[in-house]
């Protein structure tokens, strides 16, 4: 069996979940393929190497992502030639945007019908929740264009052979208005190990070395999701007070430069440490006190579970999904509201008044969050499609 996964690019969770599951496959004996829509980022390691075919398209820009109907119609034609060439039996889109890409491509004549699966691993409803434009007509276009766009992407979901959600939670959003599919799978995604031992940041180095201090890492892009404001707001609250507390931010993104000026502006930056992308998360997180997130919405953040398994807890935002399921299935950290500054200082203060304790969970992130339990949940719903 030829198993093609379609993946947007290399950066963050669902690309890793792809490589891991590619590299599953390709080890139970399935020929397997990967279709990259934009070039790939050096700076990140994930590379799909395990698929025995790898094409990127390298569509430039964000265009086609964002809005450009025309534009996405266009990739929409590319990846129909790609998958004609290939010809696999079964396809798996790792969003929801690619799953209406692929369902896009097959209403083009003479396309090959082939069977599909959603892996949903975003917050799909909160990302389409973008900023009301406050001009009337912008307003009723806007409206218009999301209007359409969701109801193609209900359309693709509704017409693919399975659908994956990441976890209950994500499943039950689409539940809540309305979505129903007669074949659905709730699969955790795996909590993949730091892929090198490249050193510390010095400067991290130090501060962990230091047992007059305590120091917290988050591990996040720089972007308005993942709310970087209102977690330097509640550490420099907590600083008033607490002069030996610090702050690693593992990641990069666009709007790193603005995220230095708050810190700058918040007198913090002395206390908070901006590393860039790192490659071992987990070392860092395992000399941590916590690991916090405080991000406006998510999918499922995988760096949560990467924090307990390397034995320490965390504080993330409540946020509609993702940070509560892993709360509720691991027993352990401490959840807050999002953009909540008071409560967030809160929980940072009460971190640093306990002791830090090694967190065990081990057999829990064995059964849910392993390698081999997801690719066994995404292998029975591939025998179910392919059997049908």
């Amino acid at each position: 069996m030829h198993i093609c996964h379609i993946v947007l690019n290399n950066l963050g969770g669902a690309p890793k979940v792809a490589d891991s599951l590619i590299s599953s496959q390709v080890k139970a004996g399935y020929e397997v393929s990967a279709v990259i829509l934009t070039d790939l980022d050096s700076r990140w390691k994930v590379s799909f190497n395990a698929a025995q075919t790898v094409i990127v398209m390298k569509i430039a820009g964000t265009l086609f992502y964002i809005g450009g109907a025309i534009h996405q119609i266009w990739v929409a034609i590319q990846l129909n030639r790609i998958i004609a060439e290939q010809k696999p039996d079964i396809i798996i889109c790792h969003s929801t945007f690619l799953t209406k890409l692929f369902y896009l491509s097959q209403l083009i004549p003479g396309s090959l019908s082939i069977p599909y699966i959603s892996y949903i691993h975003s917050d799909y409803i909160s990302e389409s929740q973008i900023e009301i434009k406050t001009n009337p007509i912008s307003a009723l276009i806007q409206n218009l264009s999301i209007s359409i766009t969701s109801r193609i992407d209900m359309q693709a979901l509704q017409q693919a052979s399975g659908i994956v959600f990441v976890c209950k939670a994500l499943y039950q959003r689409f539940a809540n208005i309305g979505f129903r599919h007669p074949r659905i799978v709730i699969s955790y995604n795996p909590a993949i190990d730091d892929i090198n031992n490249q050193p510390l940041h010095p400067t991290a180095k130090s501060w962990f070395n230091n047992s007059q201090l305590i120091t917290f890492v988050c591990a996040s892009r720089f972007h308005h999701q993942k709310d970087h404001k209102t977690l330097l707001k509640a550490f420099a609250k907590v600083s008033e007070h607490n002069l030996n507390i610090r702050l690693i931010l593992l990641g990069d993104g666009e709007l790193e430069t603005e995220i230095q000026a708050l810190a700058n502006s918040l007198a913090i930056n002395n206390i908070v440490l901006f590393t860039g992308s790192v490659s071992n998360p987990r070392a860092y997180f395992s000399q941590s006190r916590a690991v916090i997130l405080s991000s406006h919405f998510e999918g499922l953040p995988l760096v949560l579970v990467e924090a307990v398994a390397s034995g320490v807890t965390f504080i993330a935002s409540d946020c509609p999904v993702g940070p509560r399921d892993i709360f509720e299935v691991l027993k352990c950290g401490t959840i807050v509201p999002p953009s909540d500054i008071d409560l967030l200082a809160e929980a940072i203060i009460d971190h640093v008044k306990t002791p830090q304790q090694k967190i065990d969970r081990f057999d829990q992130i064995a059964e849910f969050f392993s390698e081999a339990s997801c690719a066994k949940q995404l292998e029975g719903l591939i025998q179910q499609v392919v059997s049908q």
